[in-house]
Parts: structure tokens; sequence; C-alpha cells
């Protein structure tokens, strides 16, 4: 479970530097989650379903919420008042999108672990001689 956390970790990281470098239209929002996670579960080489899904879940939930509350902070730093927007189809299914795309993520990740080739194990090696008699 430690090496799913760290992964977690790993790929909230990923997903804020995705975020950064690739601006993204609101209703592809959970493009930068999806992509880290994936990646995430790929480079840690996590092959259970249950540790996929941790890191899926910990990058969604660190990368939406923590990104958010840094933006409402900016807003109560500056003393702005929070900006009034229609809610719309998009924010009012966003939730119910971040948690499908975040199993389908944790689910892909974890095939693409599972369907690579083993790696080539060396050969067994001699055993250590016996000791004279």
């Amino acid at each position: 479970m430690d090496r799913s956390i760290s992964a977690g970790i790993t790929g909230f990281i990923l997903a804020v530097i995705i975020t950064i470098f690739l601006p993204l239209p609101s209703f592809l929002s959970f493009v930068p989650s999806f992509l880290a996670a994936i990646f995430a579960i790929y480079i840690f080489r996590l092959g259970v379903l249950k540790d996929g899904l941790v890191v899926a879940f910990m990058t969604y939930i660190f990368n939406v919420g923590i990104l958010n509350t840094i933006d409402f902070a900016t807003l109560y730093i500056e003393d702005k008042p929070y900006p009034s927007f229609q809610i719309d189809l998009g924010i009012l299914f966003s939730p119910i999108l971040y948690s499908i795309t975040a199993l389908i993520a944790g689910y892909v990740g974890v095939r693409l672990v599972q369907r690579m080739k083993p790696t080539r194990e060396l050969p067994p090696s001699l055993p250590p001689p016996l000791p004279p008699v």
C-alpha cells in the first residue's frame, strides 16, 4: 500500500505539471489527472487493480481539491469576491465524470502493466562449493 500512496502523490505532481503546461478548456479538465494517473501506475508497476484505483483516486482528489483550494485562497487573499457564474451541465456532472474517468484510468494503467513483457530473469547461480571433508 505504501507504493500506491507514493504513486498517488507522484501522479498528483505530474497532474499539476501537465495542468500548468497544457491549459485545457473546462470540459477537458479531467485529462491531466487521467494521464498522470495512468503514467504513475505504469512507472510504479502496480499490477493489482486495488492499488491502481488508489493511485487514480488520489491523483484526482489531490489535483482537483488542492488546486481549487489554491484558487479560492488566492481570491480570499486578494479580497476579491467569488466570481458569479451560471451553473451548467458541465459543472453539475463533473464529479460524476471525474469518478468514472478515475475508474477507467486505474483500470487502463493496471492493464498496461499486466501486458508488459516480463523482464528476463538471470539464470540460477551455482550453489557455493561444499567444504572439504
